[in-house]
């Protein structure tokens, strides 16, 4: 019977199995899925719930009380009985037809497929279904099978749709599970004991090569008895131990160099590594424990090449196959965190394999990890976040959602290259997302010098450029990882002030959030007409503005206002910047006295001091930093006209992250709470809201 068909797995279903509760979690799989969230979220559960059903060691698939789910404030004495199952769904993107030349046939279980509907994908579902009732037996007792079923997802399921899976059957799939804290040489002799035997045991020997090799390896024996010493131990061996034993199957000791046949020269095979420029040949077990786990790895990827040739032979000559046994139709390699014991060099080497295998048409690749370096090279679409609900204690897994890549191809590309430069986001207790580099400086430094440790509180800054945070709001909702949005009000800049507004508005409701919490007005509920003409609202009325925003504080949206924290730093602490300057550095103005023209640094100009020049220099600035198409600087205060000067000058004209890093360094943590911008103040006050005073303690 010939295997085929591309079986893959693409759902996993898990109810009340360890730290899964009564709440069914289904996890869709593509051929390489990552598995990531904080440590004791369910991750190692959901791999060892698929080793509980097609792991080719029969110890891993009996089940233990502990497999069964304790619900919250629920003792283990109080619990009289308890249900779980696992549900594993496979698909056949490439069934054939059966009995031609070139196509593969049908595997007996193939005949438990489900179809949803007409011309709709054949699927498979193999269950897990064990119960646990306490009983005069100190763990209780506990009933297992597993089961096809033969009703569509979504149909209720009923005994006549349970028929036994034997397990012939189901060793058509294998699981080769790795788990976190691994033993390489151990998993290196399973493979090669396992794995490597198995094919070694099925080479199709012609009894010429096997007469051939048995008459070698007794040549080599005799051989090895003609050196004098060893005739001598030989000897002796035999001689002693005919005085201990008299049982004549056993009385004729000798010794032996090799094996005295081929399938115990089978047994002792081994790989190792030629003699190099050093002259020695090397083992394995010479071999450092990184080296080892990928070369654990490339053994397992060597096995499958082998599989996928013998499925080749079995499909296009049966008659005259290399080997004489039938590999598994699919193998499943659940992997924990691969990057234990690998250089940070050799990751991206480790993915590449790794994405070469799960794209083998007989196997798939699951891992967990929790290495930024591994997770920024997966595609976000292959990613499952894990997290452990606080008011239940138990498992939630979720997809990570990106825009719709045909309609907004552009938002699309943007989000998932930023997501997976910022994979740490996916480990925060809390995420604060800014417009962009200088947000990333600055917040963690003020936030640190309030005693919070940034790492410790699990808090992470991710800079965003001010483009598409509705859908970095949206994955972090869907995530149910708690965040807050610093944007710029960019007051009189074009789209900015009321459009800023506006926007966050549009994106908040999009995400959900009902506008009865978000446009009520005096006299009721704002109308989408209303609303529509919010940008073209007056922006001298900034006391109406701010309302709007400290609404959207509630929301926790927070404006850097007027303009942006670079401004906001220049207002609250911009004696500090200044100071950074030699004499003969800083702005300038070009006067003109008698026919002859100079420029003065306005550092060193006096109150009173050339008026008009520097009125015109203002004027400049606040052109330039109000950018084309921007006010003319109505709304903002002369004071924050003058500082407009010495933005342009650090901001426009040098690098803003370098600017930032030099000042802050020069800051002691008495300076920073000193001078905290309030907006900062109201961002820490939030932060110890949502993580909770036992998080972030905040001094005054």
């Amino acid at each position: 019977m010939i295997w085929g068909a591309n079986m893959k797995l693409t759902k996993l279903k898990v109810f009340n199995y360890r730290s899964f509760g009564n709440e069914e979690q289904i996890v869709p799989i593509n051929e390489l899925t990552t598995f990531i969230g904080s440590n004791s979220t369910g991750k190692t559960a959901a791999l060892c719930a698929l080793n509980c059903i097609f792991s080719t060691n029969s110890n891993d698939r009996v089940l233990q009380r502990s497999d069964f789910h304790l619900p919250k404030d629920t003792k283990p004495d109080e619990l009289e009985k308890q249900e779980l199952y696992i549900e594993a769904i496979f698909t056949f993107e490439e069934l054939k037809e059966d009995g031609k030349k070139g196509k593969y046939s049908i595997p007996p279980f193939f005949q438990s497929m489900v179809v949803g509907g007409e011309g709709e994908v054949p699927y498979l579902r193999i269950r897990l279904e064990a119960t646990w009732e306490k009983s005069n037996n100190v763990d209780g007792s506990i009933e297992s099978r597993v089961m096809y079923i033969t009703c569509p997802e979504g149909a209720e399921v009923k005994d006549e749709h349970k028929p036994t899976a034997n397990r012939r059957e189901l060793d058509c799939i294998r699981v080769i599970y790795v788990p976190a804290v691994r033993d390489p040489s151990r998993q290196l002799k399973n493979v090669s004991g396992t794995m490597m035997h198995q094919i070694m045991s099925s080479i199709n020997w012609s009894d010429e090569i096997k007469n051939n090799v048995e008459g070698k390896i007794r040549e080599l024996n005799e051989e090895f008895k003609h050196e004098k010493g060893v005739s001598i131990l030989d000897s002796a061996i035999h001689t002693q131990w005919q005085t201990y034993d008299s049982d004549y199957r056993y009385s004729n000791a000798q010794l032996r160099f090799n094996s005295t046949d081929i399938e115990s020269s089978i047994k002792k095979s081994e790989v190792v590594f030629l003699p190099t420029v050093t002259g020695k040949e090397y083992t394995i077990d010479e071999m450092g424990d990184g080296l080892r786990s990928l070369f654990y790895i490339s053994m397992v990827d060597s096995i499958l090449d082998v599989e996928v040739k013998i499925q080749e032979e079995l499909e296009t000559n049966p008659e005259n196959t290399s080997f004489t046994s039938t590999p598994p139709v699919l193998t499943i390699i659940a992997l924990e965190e691969p990057e234990n014991h690998i250089a940070p060099h050799l990751m991206g080497k480790l993915i590449k394999n790794l994405i070469n295998i799960a794209k083998k048409t007989n196997a798939q690749t699951i891992m967990t990890s929790h290495a930024p370096a591994i997770i920024k090279r997966i595609n976000p679409e292959n990613l499952r976040y894990f997290r452990m609900n606080a008011e239940f204690f138990n498992t939630e897994v979720r997809s990570i959602t990106l825009p719709d890549k045909e309609k907004l191809s552009d938002q699309y590309k943007y989000i998932k290259e930023a997501v997976k430069a910022y994979p740490e986001l996916y480990f925060a207790k809390l995420v604060i997302l800014g417009e962009g580099d200088s947000e990333e400086i600055i917040l963690p430094k003020f936030i640190e010098a309030y005693g919070n440790n940034i790492d410790s509180s699990g808090i992470s800054v991710v800079p965003l450029g001010g483009r598409h945070v509705n859908h970095f709001w949206r994955l972090l909702m869907d995530l149910k990882i708690p965040h807050i949005t610093l944007l710029d009000l960019d007051r009189e800049r074009d789209g900015g002030g009321w459009g800023r507004i506006k926007y966050a508005i549009e994106q908040l409701i999009k995400n959900g959030v009902p506008k009865s919490e978000l446009l009520q007005i005096k006299g009721g509920l704002m109308s989408d007409e209303q609303f529509s003409q919010m940008d073209s609202w007056d922006v001298t009325d900034t006391k109406t503005m701010q309302s709007w925003i400290d609404m959207l504080e509630n929301h926790n949206v927070f404006y850097s206002t007027p303009l942006d924290i670079d401004f906001l730093m220049l207002e609250n602490l911009g004696e500090n910047y200044i100071l950074l300057l030699d004499k003969n550095e800083g702005p300038r103005i070009e006067i003109e006295r008698d026919g002859v023209k100079t420029r003065v640094n306005i550092q060193d100009i006096d109150e009173g001091m050339f008026t008009d020049e520097l009125q015109m220099r203002i004027s400049k600035d606040v052109s330039n930093t109000l950018k084309e198409c921007g006010g003319d600087g109505k709304t903002y205060t002369e004071e924050q006209k003058k500082w407009m000067m010495w933005y342009n000058y650090f901001f426009l004209n040098r690098g803003k992250p370098s600017t930032h890093i030099a000042v802050l360094s020069q800051m002691s943590d008495e300076d920073f709470r000193m001078n905290t911008p309030s907006i900062i103040q109201r961002i820490i006050k939030r932060i110890e809201e949502l993580l909770g005073k036992e998080e972030v303690k905040i001094t005054q």
